[in-house]
């Protein structure tokens, strides 16, 4: 049973406006590259809201299958994981990867006051 609050409470925007942290990560529990991305935002220190679709209330299908949709439309990409700085995405782990080569994912962060660990950006 979902209200229309619930639902606005649990689209994608919603869920990044109101994250504790600046950077938000999609994943599924089973997924290698969201395993992958997890650990690289760990190694780096990045503090990070983890919203897992298929674990607790995410795995409801209905709710499931919108955030999904929510997240093609707003990245152009059906895949997981899906990595946000604030409401920007820069895309799965591969991309994350290369944010991080490129000094990206440094500019990225720095409105946030999160500095990457030495010899990790340019």
């Amino acid at each position: 049973m979902t209200d229309n609050n619930s639902s606005t409470q649990h689209s994608v925007k919603a869920l990044l406006a109101s994250a504790k942290q600046p950077v938000t990560l999609y994943t599924l529990s089973w997924c290698s590259y969201c395993q992958a991305a997890k650990q690289l935002l760990k190694q780096l220190n990045i503090p990070y809201h983890l919203i897992e679709l298929d674990s607790g209330e995410y795995r409801e299908p209905a709710l499931n299958q919108r955030l999904r949709q929510e997240l093609q439309q707003l990245t152009g990409s059906n895949t997981l994981p899906q990595v946000f700085i604030g409401e920007q995405s820069i895309g799965g782990y591969t991309d994350t990867q290369a944010a991080l080569k490129s000094g990206l994912l440094k500019k990225m962060l720095e409105p946030y006051q999160i500095i990457l660990p030495g010899g990790s950006s340019r």
